[in-house]
């Protein structure tokens, strides 16, 4: 503060008091007129130093981090911060990433908004390896969201297969009340697989059930994970939101489910960043533009080929299951639901066999009792046959004249007793 600010303030502090200008002059030393003045001015206000905030440096750090995954959690970031030297506290990173996420997502918003019932986005997530259902299994989250209401469907599995990924896409059509026009993926391979040229094309189980539903297959640009944003922000929120309140508990894929759907509706009622409205708002408006389910399901069980052996048995995850005899020798198709480890046996496209699947590499052998009975009744038409046929070799071997209709018959009865 130079002399004369300091002057000025004492001129006013004496003319608070009742002295006269001239009384203050004598007293500062100046004339009457440098006091008119001092108390006609205003003081300068005092400039405060602008510090620089402990988290400027790393602001570059935090913006990737967060335009990344908008719902990185704080807690984790401000780990990440201290390890590379960062000395604030956290209330100051909070309240930085706050802003940083409100641009990102009005960003996103803006960018990639679509009409009501034209697009959904599917992706995966894995959790790793986890005790579910009382076994160590891989645990994994489907998730489908809605593009305009941004409304999630959540789905715990322990399989990534085709089947399971269509499934998971019932359950959400379902829960949706019907099937958007579009709908996106990335490069999962029961989504798309590449040609002999490179370039991808819809798996045929997709195809064939994106037919049936009447929706597009499309898959997402490449390099630009950002076009199906909405359903990586659902996951995001969903790791940080409803994953922590029930990873330490005991896991089963039942009650992961129910407590998925039930968090889904407790963040129906939030209003989405950026547009001001709710999920539920907005939903009650696409679910007027979603098409219809279809009457009928498309079979969607996985389908495997298997040889009847001579036990009249198939043979699947070690176990071996019977089926009537007449289809020893004959390839025959086994589909199979995954959820509920159903099986269906089909030869020459008509259901032969219904079953429960056991629990594979136990190893079982189930043989149901009209199979057990037909069983036996071919070995008892086996043995009668080949005692016949080893009596004709007799005959023949002995050179006793045998009455030989067909001229081919000895051959078929050598080729007969091979195969029993």
């Amino acid at each position: 503060m130079d002399n004369k600010e300091r002057n000025m303030i004492k001129a006013r502090e004496l003319q608070a008091k009742g002295h006269t200008q001239k009384e203050i002059g004598e007293k500062l030393g100046v004339c009457e007129r440098t006091v008119r003045n001092y108390l006609k001015d205003v003081p300068a206000p005092r400039k405060k130093r602008k510090r620089e905030s402990k988290l400027a440096p790393h602001y570059a750090f935090i913006d990737a981090k967060i335009k990344e995954n908008p719902y990185f959690n704080c807690e984790l970031l401000y780990d990440d911060l201290l390890k590379i030297g960062y000395t604030g506290k956290i209330s100051i990173l909070r309240d930085y990433v706050s802003r940083v996420r409100r641009e990102v997502l009005t960003e996103a918003v803006i960018r990639f908004e679509t009409v009501p019932g034209h697009q959904a986005q599917v992706d995966w997530k894995e959790h790793g390896r986890h005790l579910v259902d009382g076994e160590l299994k891989n645990l994994y989250q489907f998730m489908m969201t809605l593009g305009f209401s941004r409304k999630p469907y959540i789905q715990f599995t322990t399989s990534m297969k085709s089947e399971v990924l269509l499934r998971c896409h019932i359950n959400a059509f379902r829960y949706f009340g019907g099937v958007p026009e579009t709908i996106l993926y990335d490069n999962m391979k029961t989504a798309f697989v590449a040609d002999e040229n490179g370039d991808f094309q819809v798996q045929k189980d997709l195809l064939r059930f994106a037919s049936h539903y009447g929706f597009s297959a499309e898959r997402c640009r490449v390099r630009r994970p950002q076009t199906k944003g909405k359903v990586e922000r659902s996951i995001g929120y969903s790791m940080t939101n409803f994953w922590p309140r029930v990873k330490d508990g005991p896991l089963s894929i039942d009650s992961l489910n129910g407590e998925g759907l039930n968090w889904i509706e407790s963040i129906m009622v939030k209003r989405i960043s950026g547009l001001n409205e709710s999920r539920r708002t907005r939903f009650e408006i696409e679910k007027q533009y979603l098409k219809p389910l279809p009457i009928i399901e498309p079979d969607i069980r996985a389908s495997i080929p298997c040889m009847v052996n001579r036990e009249s048995c198939i043979i699947y995850e070690t176990n071996k299951y019977s089926v009537n005899p007449c289809f020893i020798g004959k390839i025959v198709e086994l589909r199979v639901d995954s959820d509920s480890r159903a099986a269906e046996v089909f030869a020459e496209n008509k259901s032969i066999k219904r079953f429960i699947l056991e629990k594979p590499g136990s190893p079982a052998r189930v043989i149901t009792s009209e199979d057990r009975d037909e069983i036996e009744k071919r070995h008892r038409q086996d043995r009668d046959r080949l005692d016949k046929i080893r009596s004709v070799k007799r005959k023949v071997k002995s050179g006793v004249e045998v009455d030989i209709r067909h001229p081919s018959f000895y051959d078929s009865v050598i080729e007969m007793e091979a195969s029993i």
